[in-house]
């Protein structure tokens, strides 16, 4: 695994994603890596030079409105390239990880009938395990009432929620802290609505489509300076006015897309809790405990590219500098 500066390596990239087509015609480009990777601006230099299309999945920025908190590419900045999986669903819809394994393949499928490329820019590891462990995931709706009785539960005894998941499928639960309950909360109404356990309807699948897996890696200390750098970016960008207007709106802080990095920090603010240095530090503390999972997921896919190649998946790692 060499260290490559980021400006040389797109030469590379753009002769590696040219001899996958050529092995596999049908083939899709995944670049992923944590935040502040230079993700975005790498996959619009690959599209100046190769017939892509890059559907952009990160988790928020499928909801409309939701620009600046998720670093959206903005049409200005798409040089022409054309991009999917933007503004979706408004920030009060639901948009399952079902859901989006559906979106994907069929926008991969669309994408390869026009002789193009599908390039998939992620940076969650949930998403990607969507197409390259392609998982069965059962397509369920939030079920509104039944989340609120169950926080109801959790309210009144703390750490309920686990618990309860522990005594239905334990092999999930262990997956998760007791104090996520938004996963926790998933996999239980999973269990209720259907009467099967996630596990035993998650199980790992051939890819759908041969991949090439493109890693761009950090070291910790500079990741974290341009986490920094880019939340100081974000908030001189209307960051804080822009989850104002999303309140105002009458999307409530309560609903799951506000409840995300960027969001919940300034939603703290704007409601009094603490003053907006600390909602500052709150906001860079818990975007470096993310990048600091997401690093954690790719030594497991770096340990499962050595011991344990699928087929039809080509890996490629590249540390920047």
């Amino acid at each position: 695994m060499s260290r490559v500066n980021t400006t040389n390596i797109l030469p590379d990239v753009l002769e590696r994603i040219k001899q996958f087509r050529s092995e596999y015609p049908d083939g899709i480009v995944i670049l992923w890596w944590a935040t502040a990777t230079g993700k975005t601006g790498l996959s619009v230099q690959i599209g100046k030079q190769l017939p892509v299309e890059i559907i952009s999945s990160d988790s928020r920025q499928v909801y409309r409105g939701m620009d600046i908190g998720t670093d959206k590419i903005m049409p200005a900045q798409q040089e022409g390239i054309p991009h999917r999986w933007l503004d979706l669903v408004d920030p009060d819809e639901s948009f399952t990880a079902g859901e989006r394994k559906v979106y994907a393949l069929l926008h991969c499928q669309q994408i390869l009938q026009r002789n193009n490329i599908p390039l998939i820019v992620w940076g969650t590891g949930l998403y990607i395990d969507m197409l390259y462990r392609n998982y069965m995931m059962p397509d369920i709706a939030p079920q509104r009432e039944r989340r609120a009785t169950m926080m109801h539960h959790e309210e009144q005894q703390p750490w309920w929620l686990y618990q309860e998941l522990m005594r239905l499928d334990p092999d999930e639960a262990q997956k998760h802290h007791a104090h996520s309950h938004r996963y926790l909360l998933r996999a239980l109404e999973i269990c209720h609505f259907t009467g099967k356990t996630k596990t035993e309807q998650s199980w790992e699948q051939p890819v759908p489509y041969p991949i090439l897996l493109l890693w761009l890696r950090r070291d910790k200390e500079s990741t974290n300076k341009l986490i920094n750098a880019r939340i100081n970016q974000l908030v001189d960008q209307w960051l804080v006015t822009e989850v104002q207007w999303l309140l105002d709106a009458w999307y409530s802080h309560d609903c799951q897309a506000m409840q995300g990095i960027g969001y919940k920090e300034i939603i703290g603010y704007l409601h009094w809790e603490y003053w907006f240095d600390k909602a500052i530090e709150h906001l860079k503390r818990n975007t470096h405990h993310l990048a600091k999972k997401q690093r954690t997921r790719f030594r497991r896919y770096l340990t499962d590219a050595r011991c344990n190649p699928k087929e039809r998946v080509v890996y490629k790692t590249y540390m920047l500098e």
